[in-house]
């Protein structure tokens, strides 16, 4: 049975071995909190309507605003501190409790008017919340590749469960009551915590270190600077919030009309249920059979006119009819359309955006402008309804207003749609991946000739953006190009093929699993696990077991990347097994390049595999004689994001030959690595080339903390770790301006720079003006030699002092012009230098001018004379007095010089 399960959602949904009961259990996830949602929304609304009356709705809809902001203001925080799996527990957990207490209130007849406000409130915020902890978990469990394929199926348990929990409340609200439907939801989301937990015990902890898991978790940082910043995003956010106020003001019509027509609680509640079912039922089959036509034929600018457009006409139907029938017409339009053009419409403005940044603001456009947009809708019916006792059929007239503004947007939008793609086709070179509007029948035909007659360069851009896009269409394109004369296409076209759900083109890639590059041998065992039949084990045990080694180790790296995050497949293959076995054939391997092969295989796998038991062969090789391997080591422990590497990484940042891979590795943890970068620079046994290294991988990161870290390693007592600390500040200030630099201590510390710089430059034109001493010849060439060395150093220092003041400046100003004047001071053309400086003398507030200008104009000059020490505003110090100044400072060059020419003067 389990077999007959499993092959068949393989071919229709393409879940594959070792995926079955992880999708499944996730689809039954989601089918269980749609449903639960189902029954406890229709029961609400009945309850509220019939005990609250319609012109309660209003006040509802304000304090679910206001409500829904709080507490997803708080979500985030605790998201950022909290284990997941304990946020989701605590909020299915408390949901299942409230309903079961809401519904002994109801039986108990105890209805006050706070407690059906609470309920209300409460049945909003837990359908935001657990949909989108739901999608959370599902980006936790199933890696990127996997959730291509899988989210769709998952997907469809939502809107089962939407169709099933609305018939359920409308078959039973009339025989048990609408109070005893909140224990059949209570009871359906309760099966939720047991899933969940299950999940979470076997597909995340089991196999998902910390930093995995933090890293496949969109966190959202200053969103509303994005959007606003952004008059494509501005004009989306308009458009979804006026969908929201409209929706508000659609519901309040559809409910009053329904609340005047049908009086009993629980006739209202099986009403309520039966077409919130229908509106699923119809939502679902316009979306099969019209949305991929419409938005296919029209585009995005004409899909987006269907749903204000029907609700328009719902509108002016209801002003003239206030029937029950147009109350239905229109809040079908309404529940039905959004769900399905409306949506495809608007995923597809999306596009354009970055994925970073879509995915920075996805979270507040979808709770925040929807909860912000039921306050104010909330608001007009308070002010209209309740305040001039406007008529139900005449709320129409404000829809219509509405409805123009909204229209008016969407006129708007579909320019900067446009103009957002080019903006993007612009920035090819800038973005890893451009998406593509693959609607557009004409865009999908270029691509098509591109793929058969553009140069390599251009076959291999195209099919990087449809690995990304993955389209059944281009198949055929795909299989043609396996026969293309460059390797890398047929590497790639292969990786496209993965994607590619139907047809499948295994007898095409069987042969590649022998073909002469590695590359292409490991893309073609790749399709082969995921798309070969059912006896994809026999035929990957042929390969692994192969006479050329080459292809053995293609199949095993392959073998250990598919299985990477499924523990069946793992087992299934004995992995761990296998990789154990070749890291004990290595000791037989005579041959230097065999070996060599060998080695770079299995750390290859072993990184991919992640499995902890063979962490200490990937440890082993950190320090191999051949810097190659040694290099592949360090790779594998960042493929891995395990905390078992995170020492010996940080101590490889102090290696030259591994300093590059090692940073790359921990860069790769993502920011949940900073808290253990902090604790090792603190660390008395922290390296100071290590620490050298880390603001390099700090600045990668766009959070406040790490802003803080950097800060904190400018107080260093190293300088050169104070100015990589300051570079990689001024990289995040270009990438990350929203974040806080401290504007308001950086005059301080340009200060501090600035005191320091006359200090080193006060030392210098002592070591170029020496007093008279009387010496005999060989002290004299001594000291001579002792001075050199010093005032070279001291040369070096003020160098870096007056980069550290420049990169400052960059903090407080626009850190471009900042760092050009920088390297137009530096230059060897007069102009250039002069006109840095007329810049800066124009920017500078006027005590930092004060200070800094004579700096940068003796740091013009070709040599240090008097008058530029005194400019300075400086006493020329006495030979003796400046010596315990070096002495006193941190730079231990500088003092070892020092100690060596007082003890030859002495």
């Amino acid at each position: 049975m389990n077999a007959v399960l499993g092959a068949f959602l393989k071919k229709v949904f393409d879940v594959r071995q070792g995926e079955v009961l992880r999708a499944s259990l996730m689809q039954l996830n989601i089918f269980l909190i749609i449903s639960t949602l189902l029954i406890v929304k229709p029961t609400v609304n009945g309850l509220f309507l019939s005990e609250m009356g319609v012109e309660a709705l209003p006040l509802a809809f304000v304090l679910v605003a206001v409500f829904a902001v709080l507490i997803s203001t708080l979500y985030a925080r605790f998201l950022g501190k909290a284990s997941l799996h304990r946020i989701i527990f605590i909020t299915l957990s408390t949901s299942v409790v409230l309903f079961v207490i809401f519904g002994i209130l109801l039986s108990l007849q105890v209805v006050g008017g706070w407690i059906l406000y609470a309920f209300y409130i409460w049945v909003a915020i837990f359908g935001v919340l657990t949909a989108s902890q739901f999608w959370i978990l599902a980006n936790v469990v199933f890696n990127a590749r996997e959730a291509k394929r899988l989210f769709g199926f998952i997907g469809a348990g939502a809107i089962a469960g939407g169709i099933f929990g609305g018939y359920l409340t409308s078959l039973l609200a009339e025989s048990i009551g609408a109070e005893n439907l909140l224990f059949v939801g209570a009871g359906l989301l309760s099966l939720c915590i047991p899933i969940t937990r299950y999940i979470w015990k076997k597909n995340v902890i089991g196999t998902l270190s910390k930093y995995q898991r933090r890293k496949r978790i969109a966190k959202s940082d200053h969103p509303f600077t994005l959007v606003r910043r952004s008059s494509h995003l501005t004009y989306l956010a308009s458009i979804i919030g006026l969908g929201v106020i409209v929706a508000k003001l659609v519901e309040y019509q559809f409910n009053a009309v329904a609340s005047a027509q049908i009086s009993d609680p629980d006739e209202l509640t099986a009403f309520f249920g039966f077409w919130f079912s229908n509106f699923n039922v119809f939502s679902l089959a316009v979306q099969l059979l019209l949305t991929r036509r419409v938005v296919g034929k029209l585009g995005v600018g004409g899909s987006l006119f269907f749903l204000p457009g029907s609700i328009l006409i719902g509108a002016v139907w209801i002003f003239f009819i206030p029937e029950l029938v147009a109350a239905i017409f229109i809040k079908m339009s309404e529940a039905s359309l959004k769900q399905s053009i409306n949506k495809a419409a608007v995923e597809l403005l999306a596009l354009p955006i970055p994925s970073e940044i879509k995915n920075q603001t996805k979270t507040f456009i979808d709770v925040v402008v929807d909860s912000v947009a039921t306050g104010i809708g909330g608001l007009i019916l308070i002010f209209f309804v309740n305040g001039l006792e406007l008529s139900t059929h005449l709320i129409s007239i404000i829809i219509v207003v509405l409805v123009g503004a909204w229209l008016f947007f969407v006129w708007k939008i579909r320019k900067s749609y446009l103009q957002s793609f080019r903006l993007n086709v612009q920035k090819v070179q800038e973005s890893d991946i451009e998406v593509l509007d693959l609607r557009n029948e004409s865009v999908v035909n270029g691509l098509k000739k591109v793929l058969e007659t553009g140069e390599i360069p251009e076959i291999l851009e195209v099919l990087k953006k449809l690995k990304a896009q993955p389209d059944s269409r281009f198949a055929e394109s795909f299989r043609h190009l396996l026969q293309h004369p460059s390797d890398e296409v047929k590497e790639q076209s292969i990786r496209c093929l993965y994607f590619i759900k139907n047809p499948t083109f295994t007898e095409e890639i069987l042969p590649f699993a022998s073909y002469p590059s590695q590359y292409v041998k490991i893309a073609a065992f790749d399709y082969l696990i995921a798309r070969s039949p059912e006896h994809s084990l026999s035929l990957m045990e042929k390969y692994l077991r192969d006479d050329n080694y080459k292809i053995r180790w293609a199949a095993l790296v392959s073998l250990a990347e598919e299985s990477r995050d499924n523990p069946v497949l793992k087992e299934s293959f004995g992995l761990e097994k296998r990789l154990r076995a070749a890291h004990e054939e290595l000791a037989g391997i005579e041959d230097a390049a065999h070996r060599h092969f060998h080695k770079i295989g299995l750390l290859k796998a072993l990184g991919m595999a992640r499995i902890p038991e063979l962490f200490p062969l990937i440890n082993a090789s950190f320090n191999d004689e051949n810097q190659i391997v040694a290099r592949q080591a360090v790779s594998a422990a960042g493929m891995t994001l395990d905390p078992y590497f995170l020492p010996a990484l940080l101590r490889l940042l102090a290696k030259e030959s591994t300093a590059e891979k090692a940073r790359n590795a921990l860069v790769n943890y993502g920011k949940e690595v900073l808290g253990e970068l902090s604790k090792y620079t603190q660390s008395p046994e922290a390296r100071i080339k290590s620490v050298q290294m880390i603001p390099s991988i700090v600045e990668h990161f766009d959070t406040q903390p790490a802003a803080d870290l950097l800060f904190q390693l400018f107080r260093h007592k190293n300088a050169q770790i104070r100015l990589a600390a300051l570079r990689s500040l001024n990289q995040m200030k270009i990438k990350f301006p929203y974040l806080n630099y401290y504007g308001k201590k950086l005059p301080e510390f340009l200060l501090q720079e600035a005191r320091l710089y006359q200090d080193t430059l006060s030392a210098l034109y002592i070591q170029r003006h020496p007093s008279p001493q009387d010496l005999t010849d060989e002290a004299a060439i001594a000291i001579q030699t002792q001075r050199q060395n010093l005032i070279s150093l001291l040369e070096l220092r003020l160098d870096a002092n007056l980069e550290r003041i420049f990169r400052l400046l960059g903090l407080k100003y626009s850190p471009e012009d900042i760092l050009f004047a920088f390297e137009s001071i530096q230059s060897q053309q007069e102009d250039l230098r002069i006109n840095a400086l007329e810049y800066l003398d124009n920017l500078l507030d006027p005590g930092l001018k004060k200070v800094l200008i004579p700096i940068i104009e003796t740091a013009l000059l070709d040599s240090i004379s008097e008058d530029a020490i005194l400019q300075l505003n400086m006493k020329i110090p006495d030979e003796r007095a400046c010596y315990p100044m070096l002495l006193k400072g941190e730079d231990e060059e500088v003092k070892k010089v020092v100690m060596g020419l007082l003890e030859i003067m002495t």
